[in-house]
């Protein structure tokens, strides 16, 4: 980014206090936003970039992706079924690791205005946090844990834009969940957890029984200790305080009322990645009821083991598909720029072009870019 006054026919903001200017200008200097205002205001402030008649939005934040598996893009078929397209991952996970390819995806994703990439660290992390670097872009890490508990979590130390998160309740001791979460409370670290993407966890939760059930037992997942609660994983989640507005919870497609009621009260965000359900088969997910109970939603989308592209507007066009009609565009922006923002922590930097944060922006495509 050069420093300079760069024009644009409109801003999108996302600050409440000015949530649109047109004709405006943004005075960056150091990669940060030093003024921002009708471009009238700031002409001769510093050379010109004209950017056309677009319209810019904050830099865009994916909430969820698995990096690691990237180089298994379109070797798993859609509709296989949670556990077949797992056994599928299981058989593939000692392919080797493509950087090049990993590279591609990411600056694919870069030109359409990505700014931040949140990744659950499996293997190659230090080869991941290279190729976002090389490209400019920041990326927050979820170490996600599982199994029973290992050694003192007090002792743990990670670098910044980082934090712990589960696996999913199916399989980590509930004990060593709470643990983990209450170290993430402790350092101010937000908490990430796959919650109710698979048909029969609930099942599992409820009485301990049902096709998934055998599918976590055969394969040695379900921890040893195992006792199936009586509620849904949702409620367990819940009682386990787990469920907190530093929460981000991932997929969230099998959920009741109650469960809904259970989320909204917490105040967790909930991260949808719609592409990668269908692509699994394993559902939709309820964006509608979640908006209408005003549970603050993020966008992710997943691995390219189970989605075609890391395209977050791909995915905010499937998603808007299934909210109201009558939303702005600010309304459908904020789940891939403010609300991943303040649930990662990220807002001092990311989520709204105010001055101050990163001079990082994406270029609303159409049909979004029409609306008003």
């Amino acid at each position: 980014m050069h420093d300079g006054l760069y024009k644009a026919w409109r801003v999108l903001t996302m600050d409440p206090h000015e949530p649109e200017i047109y004709e405006a200008g943004i005075l960056v200097q150091n990669d940060r936003i030093v003024a921002l205002d009708r471009f009238a205001v700031l002409r001769g402030t510093g050379p010109v970039y004209d950017l056309g008649r677009v319209t810019l939005c904050p830099g865009l934040i994916n909430a969820h992706t698995h990096l690691g598996m990237s180089h298994l893009q379109g070797q798993i078929p859609k509709g296989l079924g949670f556990k077949a397209w797992a056994d599928r991952i299981f058989s593939l996970r000692h392919q080797p690791f493509n950087e090049f390819f990993l590279f591609q995806n990411v600056e694919a994703m870069r030109t359409k205005g990505l700014a931040v990439l949140t990744d659950i660290v499996g293997g190659h992390g230090e080869q991941i946090r290279a190729i976002l670097g090389d490209s400019g872009l920041t990326g927050f890490f979820f170490y996600e844990l599982s199994g029973q508990c290992k050694g003192n979590l007090t002792q743990k130390v990670l670098p910044d834009k980082s934090s712990l998160a589960v696996h999913a309740l199916y399989s980590i001791d509930p004990e060593y969940a709470r643990q983990i979460k209450a170290w993430c409370h402790s350092t101010n670290r937000p908490f990430s957890l796959h919650l109710a993407e698979v048909p029969g966890e609930n099942e599992l939760f409820i009485d301990g029984k049902g096709e998934f059930a055998d599918f976590l037992r055969f394969r040695k997942i379900l921890p040893k200790s195992f006792v199936a609660p009586g509620t849904s994983v949702v409620s367990f989640a819940q009682s386990l305080g787990l469920l907190d507005p530093k929460t981000l919870a991932v997929h969230c497609v099998q959920v009741s009322e109650t469960d809904l009621g259970f989320l909204a009260d917490s105040g967790a965000s909930v991260c949808l990645c719609p592409r990668s359900n269908t692509w699994i088969g394993v559902g939709e997910p309820q964006a509608l009821a979640m908006y209408q109970a005003n549970i603050p939603l993020c966008l992710g989308t997943d691995s390219l083991g189970s989605n075609e592209s890391l395209n977050l507007w791909a995915e905010l066009a499937v998603v808007q598909q299934l909210l109201p009609k009558s939303l702005t565009l600010p309304d459908l922006l904020a789940l891939i720029t403010i609300n991943p923002a303040k649930v990662l922590g990220l807002e001092k930097d990311f989520g709204i072009l105010a001055v101050g944060r990163t001079a990082l922006w994406a270029v609303v495509p159409k049909p979004w870019a029409d609306m008003h």
